[in-house]
């Protein structure tokens, strides 16, 4: 049976990839698209408009200031830099506990996934999905199968339809996700995706997310 879904859509590969596998298994009902003050605001709204387009999802943005104006982050305190790694720290745990901590917003997915519940319960849908991995769940235990477990736990308790979170990718790694995007019956759009953490209209190709999808395309 086809779940409809709620997908969270940031833009970037790993949210991307689960609009395009709900498509292709399940029922995409809606994808939002958070604005909280993050530096790629624009462009990642810009990329998650395109890929719905190229889907024929309706898409929605949902406004979330307060939560950038928490401060503490680099992704939305301009007076902070983002780490710049190259691709061989990639796999080093101190640099990129550091990096994480870095870009680190207070609780930015659970406050994402527990709106997208409220659309989810709204519209009549039985899971929101997103874009968590295990590579990335080594220093962000928020992309992590524990948080999907009691994310959905509390779903049980918070939604009158007992939502669930649910992710197709978070037992993969980012490679693993490249490659079973390829396998699709469609082909997947890769050039609309943005994953940096910096807004512009080119990624930087420097930032931890950047090198993150480069070596995913690159193997």
């Amino acid at each position: 049976m086809r779940e409809a879904s709620v997908v969270l859509l940031s833009g970037g590969l790993d949210s991307a990839a689960n609009l395009a596998l709900c498509v292709e298994r399940d029922e995409p009902l809606l994808a939002l698209t958070a604005r909280y003050g993050q530096r790629a605001a624009e462009s990642e709204a810009r990329a998650a408009r395109a890929l719905c387009a190229y889907y024929g999802v309706r898409h929605e943005l949902i406004e979330l200031p307060w939560l950038g104006s928490l401060g503490g982050s680099a992704l939305t305190d301009g007076a902070q830099g983002v780490p710049v790694l190259v691709r061989a720290e990639l796999d080093e745990p101190q640099v990129t506990r550091a990096s994480a901590k870095a870009v680190w917003v207070p609780n930015r997915n659970g406050v994402l996934v527990n709106a997208a519940a409220a659309f989810a319960e709204r519209h009549g849908a039985r899971r929101v999905v997103v874009g968590f991995n295990r590579e990335e769940a080594v220093t962000f235990p928020d992309n992590s199968e524990e948080f999907l477990a009691r994310a959905s736990e509390a779903f049980r308790l918070s939604t009158a339809t007992r939502v669930e979170l649910f992710s197709y990718t978070v037992r993969m790694d980012k490679r693993e996700i490249v490659e079973t995007l390829k396998r699709l019956s469609r082909p997947f759009p890769f050039g609309e995706l943005w994953s940096c953490y910096f807004g512009g209209e080119k990624p930087c190709g420097r930032c931890e997310s950047c090198q993150r999808l480069e070596r995913a395309l690159a193997r």
